[in-house]
C-alpha cells in the first residue's frame, strides 16, 4: 500500500486567492470608510489649533493609511489573523490641545521618541505575556464597551435623519434574515442611494491628484519628550494595544503580540518623518474585519484585513481625492453605516462577556467604567476599566481549597498484645 503524497502548502498570496470572499471583500471596505472618515475630522480640529498648512495635513493622512496599509497586509500575511494597523485615535485627541506651541519638526522629533519606545516596550516579554493573558470575559467586556457607543451614535442618527437612517436599517435587518454576508454592503447601497434621493449628498469639486509627503527633519527637545512623546505612548498602548488584543482574543485570535508592537513601533517611527503621530494596533476596526460579517470561518477573515490594507494604500496615495469623496456624504449616513457594521460584533461581545457563573461583577465593572469616559492622570477609561475589572476579577477568583490532611494510619504498638 502506497502512502499518498503529502502537498506542499501553498504560497501566502496562492492562499490569499483562495480565501477570497465578497463578504471579506466588502468588509474590508467598509473598515477604511469608517477608518478615515471620523479621524479625519479630528486632524483637521488639530491642523487648525496648531495652524498646519494643507500640505502637513494631507501627509498626515498619506502615512496613517500607507504605511498602516503595508503593516496590516505584512502582518496578516504572516500570521493568517486579521491584524489591522491603525492611527492612534486618543493620540489625535490628546494632540489637539497639546500640539499648539510646538513647531512641526519638534513634534516630528517627539513621534520618532515614541516610536522607539513602542519598539522597546514590545522587546519586554513580561509585558506582551501580561497583555495575553486577559481573561476571555474581562476581554469581551472591554470591546463590547468600545463598540457601544458606535451603536448609541446611529440611533442618534436616526432621530436627526428618521428617512435615511431608517431605511438603512430596513435594508440591514432584511438582509441579515435574506443574504446576511450582503448585509452590510446593502447599508452602504442604501446609504448612497438615499442620499441623493433625499438630496442630502453634498456638492464638492473632486481632485485627482496623488499626494506627495511633506518630508521632515525632526528636531529633538526634551519638552517634546515630556510633552508629547511620553503621553503618545502611553496613549498607544493603553487606548489602542490592549483594547486592540482584547478585541482579537474575544473573536478567538491568539496574536503575537511582541511582534505586533515591535512592528507597529518601527511603522511608527519612519511615519514620523512625514509628520504622522502613533501607528499601533486597530481596536475598534478590528470588529469589523475580523468579526462574523467578513466570513462565517475565522480562518478566512484575515482577507478583510488584507483588502483593508490594499485599499488603504490606494486611498493614502490620493488622499485628497478620497477626502472629498468621503464629503459628499452626510456625516449621519457613515455614522449609521458603522453601528450597523459594528452590530453583530457588539451582540457576540456582550454574549461573551456575560457567559460567566451568576453574580460575577468584574466584567460588567469593565463596562461601567470604560463607558464612563473617565480620564484620570490623562489615561484614557479602557485603561482604567480594564483595571477595576482585573482588579474586581481578583477579589471574586474563588481560594484555591487547602488540601485536606492526610488521614493518619494508626501504627501497631509492638508491645501490645
Amino acid at each position: 500500500m502506497t502512502t499518498p503524497p503529502i502537498s506542499a502548502p501553498l504560497s501566502p498570496w496562492r492562499q490569499l486567492l483562495q480565501d477570497l470572499s465578497p463578504s471579506a471583500l466588502l468588509s474590508g471596505l467598509v473598515a477604511v470608510i469608517v477608518g478615515i472618515a471620523g479621524p479625519t475630522v479630528l486632524v483637521y480640529a488639530v491642523a487648525a489649533s496648531a495652524h498646519l498648512p494643507e500640505r502637513a495635513v494631507l501627509s498626515w493622512v498619506w502615512a496613517s493609511t500607507v504605511i498602516c496599509g503595508l503593516v496590516t497586509v505584512l502582518l496578516s500575511l504572516r500570521t493568517r489573523q486579521p491584524i489591522l494597523s491603525t492611527w492612534s485615535t486618543p493620540g489625535i485627541a490628546f494632540l489637539a490641545t497639546a500640539l499648539p506651541g510646538h513647531s512641526l519638526p519638534e513634534a516630528a522629533g517627539a513621534f520618532v521618541v515614541s516610536g522607539l519606545l513602542v519598539v522597546l516596550l514590545g522587546t519586554l516579554p513580561p509585558l506582551t505575556r501580561l497583555m495575553q493573558r486577559i481573561p476571555g470575559p474581562l476581554a469581551a467586556a472591554l470591546n463590547a464597551a468600545i463598540l457601544l457607543p458606535f451603536g448609541f451614535h446611529a440611533v442618534q442618527a436616526l432621530t436627526r435623519q428618521p428617512l435615511l437612517v431608517g431605511g438603512m436599517i430596513a435594508a440591514y435587518v432584511g438582509l441579515r434574515v435574506l443574504a446576511p454576508r450582503w448585509a452590510v454592503a446593502g447599508v452602504l447601497g442604501a446609504g448612497i442611494v438615499l442620499s441623493a434621493v433625499l438630496g442630502l449628498l453634498h456638492h464638492v469639486a473632486i481632485p485627482l491628484a496623488p499626494v506627495h509627503p511633506q518630508l521632515l527633519r525632526p528636531e529633538f527637545s526634551l519638552r517634546g519628550v515630556l510633552d508629547l512623546a511620553l503621553p503618545l505612548t502611553l496613549l498607544a498602548f493603553t487606548g489602542q494595544v490592549v483594547p486592540g488584543m482584547a478585541v482579537l482574543q474575544t473573536l478567538g485570535y491568539r496574536p503575537p503580540a511582541g511582534l505586533i508592537v515591535r512592528t507597529t513601533g518601527v511603522a511608527s517611527v519612519a511615519a514620523a518623518f512625514v509628520g504622522c503621530h502613533s501607528l499601533t494596533l486597530g481596536a475598534l476596526l478590528a470588529n469589523i474585519v475580523a468579526g462574523p460579517e467578513a466570513h462565517p470561518d475565522p480562518k478566512r477573515r484575515y482577507v478583510a484585513a488584507v483588502t483593508a490594507g490594499t485599499l488603504n494604500i490606494v486611498v493614502g496615495s490620493f488622499a485628497g481625492t478620497f477626502l472629498a469623496v468621503m464629503s459628499v456624504l452626510p456625516q449621519d449616513a457613515i455614522t449609521a453605516l458603522a453601528g450597523l457594521a459594528l452590530l453583530a460584533a457588539m451582540a457576540s461581545s456582550l454574549q461573551a462577556a456575560l457567559q460567566g457563573p451568576g453574580g460575577r461583577l468584574a466584567a460588567p465593572t469593565v463596562l461601567i467604567v470604560t463607558l464612563s469616559g473617565i480620564a484620570p492622570l490623562g489615561i484614557g477609561a479602557a485603561f482604567w476599566g480594564i483595571l477595576a475589572g482585573l482588579a474586581v476579577h481578583a477579589l471574586e477568583r474563588p481560594r484555591a481549597a487547602r488540601p485536606a490532611p492526610a488521614p493518619t494510619v494508626p501504627v501497631p504498638d509492638p508491645n501490645a498484645r
